[in-house]
């Protein structure tokens, strides 16, 4: 008879494995992340047969927490710009929130670890948080570039944007405009943003 598994226990084990990797990295041994989850490295092996297994699964964990993050509750129509402005401001925060989140989510995307279906399921996941940046794309440099790359270009901006908040949290509002203003260039719309998301240059 298959083994009930139970949920509660393999989101401890995900918790586990994000500040167990957060603090020592990928070499994290599995017998650690399991004490530190309160169970026995059998237990997690029930959960994540491999510890390849368990970085894929964490991966796409903490992708769709993001997503949930930026799309939830919905966005409300507007203009694209100050949408996209809302759905940054949003992916920022949950960084800036728990920056051990983004550490762990971009050791991960830059290992070898990653097997290529985890990466279009990473993709599909974010599908609904990045639509606001694929909409923009169309009259820009990425207008005959695959999604996958916009989307990479724009979460590199957005890492480098939640490090720097991590580190002066009390410049959040400015870095968080800075990194918005820099993404919104890369995708072919330029300007200067202010709180609200509207173009300063053009006052539109």
């Amino acid at each position: 008879m298959p083994r009930t598994l139970s949920p509660e226990r393999r989101a401890a084990v995900l918790g586990a494995a994000t500040r167990a990797i957060a603090r020592d990295g990928l070499a994290a041994p599995t017998a650690s992340i399991a004490a530190e989850a309160g169970l026995s490295a059998g237990s997690l092996f029930n959960y994540f047969p491999t510890k390849t297994a368990l970085l894929n699964g964490l991966y796409l964990h903490l992708k769709r927490d993001l997503a949930a993050a930026v799309a939830e509750p919905p966005i409300p129509d507007g203009p694209l710009r100050e949408r996209a402005w809302e759905g940054w401001r949003r992916w920022i925060r949950w960084g800036a929130a728990d920056p051990d989140k983004q550490r762990v989510l971009m050791l991960i995307e830059a290992s070898r670890e990653l097997t290529e279906q985890t990466r279009r399921d990473g993709v599909a996941a974010m599908r609904g948080a990045d639509s606001l940046f694929a909409e923009a794309q169309a009259g820009g440099p990425f207008a005959d570039q695959p999604l996958e790359f916009l989307v990479a270009t724009v979460g590199a901006l957005a890492a480098t944007t939640m490090e720097a908040v991590s580190r002066e949290p009390d410049e959040f509002d400015s870095r968080c405009r800075a990194g918005f203003t820099a993404v919104w260039g890369a995708v072919g719309v330029g300007g200067r943003f202010s709180d609200t998301g509207t173009d300063v240059r053009s006052g539109s």
